[in-house]
């Protein structure tokens, strides 16, 4: 195990866990996910929905930041060993500011990268519109589109990626806006790939539940809201005072 590289102060008094990388096994992530939270499926359920509905509300992601703070402190009860509550979602209400921030520096980041694209998109059609009376083959658009469709996904994901663990960081240790992003963005650059296709295949997995007259979305939402809590488990390890880890993290 490496020695943890990226430590930071203002941690409640002690030192975020040591620094683990992650391995790749999106299907597993998702199968100790639902071992952990199947005896209360339908509580993780209700409170994923009432989340995103009260965190819909607000604009610029005022509510949702701190309504997925509270999703994670529900995690954080279940994986204590306790029974989790659904007033505890609401506790993520205590951590507004740094989540607020957190969410502003997300969508401020998504927004320069959306201009960027429109830039290159706008240049794009510049360049080649003078090609424009030469036939095109509809295969090549195809292509064509579907290549910059990928890009366009993965540079995304790219995006997103150095907020992974954000929120979760804000619930547990009850860190700042600043020193949240900067230990999440390094933890991900640390495990830059095993991310991208992690998140890349729940994503998959959202979208083929999506064809389905999109209710199973739904039922899967708490699961792999799950699996992304154990997957920054995997990466901020949690010891007990004795030394031993968390029941929930490792495969069995």
């Amino acid at each position: 195990m490496e020695a943890n590289p990226y430590e930071v102060t203002d941690t409640v008094g002690q030192p975020l866990p040591t620094y683990n990388r992650v391995a790749l096994t999106p299907i597993k992530y998702m199968q100790r996910s639902y071992r952990m939270i199947e005896g209360q499926y339908f509580l993780f359920l209700g409170i994923t929905i009432c989340a995103l509905i009260i965190g819909s509300i607000g604009p610029f992601g005022i509510l949702l930041g701190p309504m997925i703070t509270g999703l994670y402190l529900c995690f954080l009860e279940k994986e204590s060993g306790a029974t989790a509550k659904f007033e505890t979602l609401f506790q993520g209400f205590e951590h507004f500011i740094p989540t607020l921030l957190v969410m502003l520096t997300m969508l401020l980041c998504n927004f320069l990268f959306t201009l960027t694209i429109m830039g290159l998109a706008a240049l794009a059609v510049i360049i080649f519109a003078p090609l424009g009376g030469n036939a095109v083959p509809a295969s090549f658009i195809a292509i064509a589109f579907a290549v910059s469709y990928s890009v366009l996904l993965l540079l995304s994901f790219l995006v997103f990626i150095p907020f992974s663990f954000c929120f979760q960081l804000i619930a547990e240790h009850k860190l700042s806006a600043g020193a949240a992003i900067q230990t999440s963005a390094r933890a991900a650059r640390h495990n830059l790939f095993p991310l991208l296709a992690i998140y890349f295949c729940l994503s998959f997995f959202g979208f083929v539940a999506a064809l389905f007259c999109y209710l199973p979305v739904f039922f899967l939402m708490p699961i792999q809201i799950g699996a992304t809590f154990i997957l920054y488990r995997d990466t901020f390890p949690k010891l007990s005072d004795s030394g031993a880890a968390s029941p929930f993290p490792s495969s069995p």
